[in-house]
């Protein structure tokens, strides 16, 4: 499965085997507590809550990858900045508003949302630092 999953991420465009092992964590994370969330969903909803703050970070973290990834190295410009600037903003407003119906219309626990938020950023460092160690052949 998890080389199935490597496989898509290469075939999206996520190349740099680090990002592409961070990404594949994490999406192995937020898809785990959703698919106990969904199933558990009747016995509590924090799980279902805390896969879906995962799944926000991964969402992320996807666009930046995706984005960074197809860019050549030549091509960074103050252009390229204003273009980063407006693409990060336009996401921390979506993901702005999707808290807000979260939260006040679907009545999610906040600590759980804020949960795997933090679980999902711990996952990214703990992954990078795994990757980093492994594909440089250990630390020195």
């Amino acid at each position: 499965m998890i080389h199935a999953l490597d496989a898509w991420l290469w075939r999206r465009g996520i190349s740099d085997p680090t990002i592409r092992l961070v990404l594949r964590n994490e999406i192995l994370l937020a898809a785990i507590f959703l698919l106990l969330g969904i199933v558990l969903y009747v016995v509590t909803v924090w799980l279902f809550w805390f896969g879906m703050g995962a799944a926000l970070l991964v969402w992320s973290f996807w666009a930046l990858s995706r984005f960074f990834l197809g860019q050549s190295l030549g091509e960074y410009s103050t252009a390229f900045l204003r273009v980063v600037i407006v693409r990060w903003l336009t996401r921390l407003l979506a993901i702005g508003v999707l808290l807000y119906v979260a939260l006040v219309i679907c009545r999610a626990p906040a600590l759980a949302l804020a949960g795997g938020l933090g679980a999902a950023v711990f996952c990214a460092l703990c992954s990078y630092v795994g990757a980093v160690r492994h594909l440089k052949g250990g630390v020195k």
